[in-house]
Parts: structure tokens; sequence; C-alpha cells
């Protein structure tokens, strides 16, 4: 049994690694791999993939996600072996905060670790609903001079410096605006398709786009208003999640996460 990079050419593999309930997990590893700011590991025995998961690094946090390990081999502590190898592989001079979002299966190998519940994650399903806006002005496409107000709202509502992740896809992003001021956007090419805001009304209008074409929702349960917004459009909760932290508590804000950008990345 060894521990090493996830490659490629694994990828397609990790369907016998798939939970029933998750959605496709090979195209986040495609990301993952993808990404210099993701180190995706494997642990393999007799040539067979049994164990996966990656860590994702900011500028000085990090996430870990999609830690999974194959049903044939539970209960040998290899969900605690990759864990700690995605954390011993970070730097943790220059990262402070470590992040995941875990199932009730994960909470206690992750709170053997070390780590802390925040909060969790609501999750909701409904089905496609087309809302009129309250006020379609308000909704825009993203242009270049509104790049550093966006970035700088989502540090503020996650208190994390999370450039790399963001930046590909603001070209694609939907941004709310009034008085000149940015106050929300939508980011659909961003994996699970992130939507931010530091007020209600931003967030839901937001939110009336994304619902458009998307079925699913999770977010902090700390935002009532996303909840009862979804819950009065027909929406019902699933299930939940705990995110979990370990190292520096940050001052983030869950009230202003209307959709996460995954479970790996809050």
């Amino acid at each position: 049994m060894k521990i090493e990079k996830l490659r490629n050419i694994d990828i397609d593999l990790l369907k016998k690694l798939q939970p029933k309930t998750w959605t496709d997990i090979r195209p986040y590893f495609y990301y993952y791999s993808g990404s210099s700011f993701c180190q995706p590991l494997k642990i393999s025995e007799n040539g067979k993939i049994i164990a996966v998961g990656t860590n994702i690094q900011h500028q000085d946090s990090a996430w870990l996600a999609h830690i999974i390990v194959h049903p044939d081999h539970r209960n040998r502590g290899l969900g605690r072996e990759i864990a700690s190898a995605l954390i011993n592989d970070l730097d943790r001079k220059k990262i402070s905060t470590i992040y995941l979002d875990a199932t009730d299966m994960g909470y206690p190998v992750y709170k053997r670790l070390g780590f802390e519940v925040e909060t969790e994650y609501i999750h909701l399903k409904g089905k496609h609903t087309d809302r009129y806006l309250s006020d379609e002005s308000a909704i825009i496409p993203f242009y270049p001079g509104l790049k550093d107000e966006l970035l700088s709202l989502d540090r503020r509502i996650s208190a994390e410096d999370r450039l790399n992740v963001i930046e590909p896809h603001l070209q694609f992003s939907i941004v709310y605006v009034t008085q000149g001021k940015v106050h929300g956007g939508y980011f659909p090419t961003l994996l699970d398709g992130f939507v931010l805001a530091e007020n209600p009304l931003a967030g839901t209008e937001l939110m009336k786009i994304r619902m458009r074409n998307k079925l699913t929702a999770r977010f902090p349960s700390d935002n009532q208003a996303c909840v009862d917004f979804l819950i009065a459009n027909g929406y019902k909760i699933t299930g939940t999640s705990k995110r979990m932290v370990l190292g520096e508590k940050r001052p983030w804000n869950g009230k202003g996460i209307f959709n996460r950008i995954s479970g790996g990345l809050g």
C-alpha cells in the first residue's frame, strides 16, 4: 500500500469509488488534476486505487476535498491516512487555516485529526423555477471594471484570498450592482455555481437566475434568508454536512454565501 499523486489516467477508474448519493466525482478530479493549486493523492494496493482525496491551496488557507475510501476497504484507517497525507503536504508556515466539509461518515475521522465544527451546510433540492427579477437593471454581465470590487466582496465574506479559483470565471459571472456598487455575484461556470452577496436582496435575486437551471443548493445554515427563500419556492431540505476547521479561526460570513463553490471550496 502506498500514497502517490493521482494521475489523469487514474481519474476514470474512480467510478469504482463513487458514493451512491454523490454527483459524479470525476469532473472534480479533472479540475483538481489540472489546477496548479491542488494536489490530488491516491492510495493504491495491489495495483488498485482504494482511496483518494485532494488539498486545494489558497494564499494562506487550504481545503481538503473528496476524501473517499473504496467501500470494500473501509474501517482500515485509510480515510485518516489520506487526510493526514494531504495535511502534511501543505506548508503550515504559510497555510494557517485548513477547512473541509464533512459527511456523517467522515466527521469522526476529522475530529480525531483535530478539526472542529464551525457550522453546518444545509442541502436542498427543488425544481427548475423561473421567477421574474425585482429590478432587472441591477443584474448586469461582468466587465473588467468590476473585478476588484467583486474579489474584495469574496474576501470579506470568505475571509480567504481565493483569487486563483475565482479569476478564471470572472468573465462569465453575473453581477448585482446598484448605485454603482457591487452587492453580489453569480459564477455559473465555477463548479457548483457559486453565489455570494452582502445582503439578502442581492443574493436571492441572483439565486432566481441560478434556479432556472440548477436543481440543488448548498450553503451555510447561518443564511436563514436563503433557506426561507428556497423553501418558499418549493425546495426541500435533503440533508446537512459539517463545515470543519483546523488551525486559525477566521471571521468569515456564512450569511453572505447563497450557494457554495463546492464541498471542497466553501
